[in-house]
This record gives structure tokens, sequence and C-alpha cells, in this order.
């Protein structure tokens, strides 16, 4: 099984669909939890784009 075969596909298109959250979207959810979203979000778009660099790099 190679490197593309684990899911980096996926998590991708995770961080696409991330990236596409907007400040409406997050508008929608309760105030007193809307900074706490996007920070979590912002971490996970940070971890993914590291992660699948680090993939990249270990398959060219």
């Amino acid at each position: 099984m190679n490197k593309q075969d684990n899911g980096i596909p996926h998590l991708v298109n995770l961080l696409k669909d991330l990236e596409k959250i907007s400040l409406q979207d997050i508008s929608k959810i309760p105030l007193s939890q809307q900074h706490i979203l996007a920070e979590k979000i912002e971490s996970l778009q940070d971890e993914l784009k590291t992660l699948i660099g680090e993939e990249k790099a270990t398959t060219h």
C-alpha cells in the first residue's frame, strides 16, 4: 500500500471544505462558542496543511 492509499486525498478534501467555512457560517452558532469554533477550525487547517505538505514531500 502506498502513501496515497492511506487517506491523504480525503484530508485534502477536508482541508478544502474547512477553507470554505465563512464568518457568516460561524455567526449562526451561539456567540459564546463562535471564537472557540473559529480557533479550532484554524488549528485543524494548520495541522492538515503541515501533514499534507509532509506527505507530499515523502512521496516525491
